[in-house]
């Protein structure tokens, strides 16, 4: 069976990231960290290709080089400073030049040359197309055109589409210049609609290399902006084969399509990656009809990455014992902290005795940082908080283009600047990353997930969390309900592990994360309490786990190859 992974977005495995931090230091790593890695998707993919080839699955992987990275720091006055910065200069050192330059038509018929770069990921490869006229940074906005570009807006779109045929159209041709003919194209997201050979009229199409090939569509958000509709006139510019498209009923052809709807329709396979999320699917209008195609595998983490060494054999551990690694890994954080981020020569010792809460997410609107502002913006909540006597680590990615969750930011600096117990209870991380993460993961108390109510597709940081004895505040969305055991909703002869953030006609409330923070402290306050939550989320490994993803996953695939190819585009109710 021959696997080829198509995303965006691949995270870089941490032995490249470590060489690289060996010969440059600490802030080309965390930058060139940030290059191949947007959100959880990166590092999930990551996971996913080396734990596939540890359970002897043949796999590659194919994605992007990109040049820049979008940087971000926090000032002390409450400022917040996005900077674009070279990256790829520093990468090409510890990448293997495989000596391949592929030739790719794009839809405009002109004609690009991609470098193949190659690194090991475990026990097989991914591999970078490397295209300086397209590969700036990912996920392009208006803020990457050049300089007084009269429709910057224009610019972009066309950008997002010149990377997609590329990394898309790219993965065909290098199969085909490496001889691997795939059994499976797993696509990740709508961005790698064009790896899928027959829905793009090239030479491709009907190629009799791709003949037996099965296609998975593996979506990762309920977003609106992660399934476009395109119009005729993008259709016709992209290529696009959409003759069998069937237009969602009771709509009649309108002439436009439904990206997401194309993509399962063509797919052989399709799923999401959590319980809820295929929920979700299942009842989008635009998929409805197909429901019945949809399946679940929920996402996980590779266990040997993110969980600290010292918690391999942890649950036999008596109580004291128990509670004393964790107290002995806080405190490493805490130098690690103290001394990666320049805080003041007290910070330390202030901290020392609080509890860590982690809210390391992408920053965007439905993960609702803002409730944090507003924690800290009404005097009676922020008093009631800073008596919780807990610390909180906040890190994220902001995209440039996300006025939104810019703004939350500036409003939640803009409270900390001015409160020297703010300064002190809630310390926002420059430039978080995929390398730097499992230092905060390993030492902390808790971690933080929260959504709007159906808005979160899975979520991994808490499963990082867990697999760390750490405990979770969250919304009951994505895969929070297949592991996360809320206080007050035990499971008979199993203890809680987390904290419920509770919904209020969708979305979550500053006085409810208060009260979940209450909880939180007082469970650190008593050891018994304590001791068992930490044993509760440790057994949450198994479920977690990204090998257990893959061998739900290898399920999936036999299933797949034993359908027809090509697909019909019959919708299956």
């Amino acid at each position: 069976m021959r696997i080829l992974e198509v995303a965006m977005e691949i995270a870089l495995p941490p032995e490249l990231l470590e060489a690289l931090y060996k010969r440059y230091g600490f802030r080309p790593t965390r930058e060139a960290a940030m290059s191949t890695s947007v959100g959880g998707i990166g590092p999930l993919l990551r996971e996913r290709i080396i734990a596939q080839a540890e359970q002897d699955m043949e796999v590659l992987g194919v994605s992007l080089l990109y040049q820049t990275t979008w940087i971000q720091s926090w000032f002390d006055w409450g400022q917040l400073h996005l900077e674009k910065r070279e990256v790829v200069s520093y990468l090409r050192e510890f990448l293997k030049d495989t000596g391949i330059d592929l030739s790719i038509t794009l839809f405009d018929e002109t004609t690009v040359k991609a470098r193949v770069w190659e690194t090991p990921y475990g026990k097989t490869k991914v591999y970078f197309l490397d295209c300086p006229l397209i590969t700036q940074v990912v996920y392009p906005s208006e803020e990457d055109a050049p300089p007084k570009h009269p429709q910057p807006n224009a610019w972009s779109e066309d950008a997002r589409h010149r990377q997609s045929w590329l990394v898309g159209r790219g993965a065909l041709a290098l199969a085909k210049t490496l001889g691997f003919t795939p059994d499976i194209i797993v696509q990740s997201e709508t961005p790698t609609f064009f790896a899928h050979h027959r829905r793009i009229k090239d030479e491709f199409q009907q190629d009799p290399f791709f003949a037996n090939t099965r296609y998975i569509f593996n979506d990762h958000t309920p977003m609106e902006y992660a399934h476009p509709v395109w119009p005729r006139r993008t259709l016709e510019t992209l290529k696009v084969d959409a003759a069998s498209y069937v237009p969602l009923p009771g709509t009649g052809d309108r002439g436009d399509v439904d990206v997401t709807r194309l993509l399962v329709s063509a797919s052989e396979g399709v799923f999401g990656v959590s319980k809820k999320h295929v929920q979700i699917m299942r009842a989008m209008p635009s998929l409805k009809d197909y429901a019945g195609k949809i399946e679940s595998i929920t996402n996980g983490v590779h266990v040997g990455i993110w969980q600290a060494p010292e918690y391999r054999n942890a649950a036999s551990l008596p109580d004291t014992e128990l509670l004393k690694l964790k107290k002995t890994k806080k405190e490493q954080l805490l130098d690690w902290v103290w001394r990666h981020y320049g805080l003041w020569h007290t910070w330390k010792e202030q901290v020392m005795d609080k509890g860590v809460v982690l809210w390391t997410r992408r920053i965007t609107g439905y993960k609702r940082i803002d409730l944090l502002g507003s924690l800290c913006k009404d005097p009676a909540l922020k008093r009631q908080f800073i008596d919780t006597d807990l610390v909180l680590l906040v890190g994220g990615r902001i995209h440039q283009h996300d006025d939104q969750a810019q703004t939350m930011i500036y409003n939640l600096l803009d409270l900390i600047s001015q409160d020297r117990q703010l300064q002190e209870r809630i310390v926002l991380l420059d430039n978080f990353n995929v390398w730097m993460a499992p230092h905060l993961f390993q030492g902390a108390d808790a971690a933080i997930m929260l959504a709007d109510d159906g808005r979160e597709a899975s979520a991994t940081g808490f499963m990082k969390a867990q697999i760390n004895g750490n405990l979770v505040i969250a919304t009951d969305d994505g895969a929070i309900p297949e592991s996360v055991l809320f206080q007050g909703r035990e499971k008979q002869g199993q203890s809680a592990n987390g904290f419920e953030v509770p919904y209020v006609h969708g979305h979550p409330k500053a006085d409810g994360l208060l009260r979940a923070f209450k909880q939180l402290q007082q469970s650190l306050r008593d050891p018994s309490t304590h001791a068992a939550m930490i044993r509760s989320a440790l057994a949450a490994e198994s479920q977690v786990s990204v090998h257990r993803t893959v061998q739900e996953m290898h399920q999936f695939y036999q299933k797949v190859l034993s359908s027809p190819t090509p697909v019909s585009s019959a919708p299956l109710s």
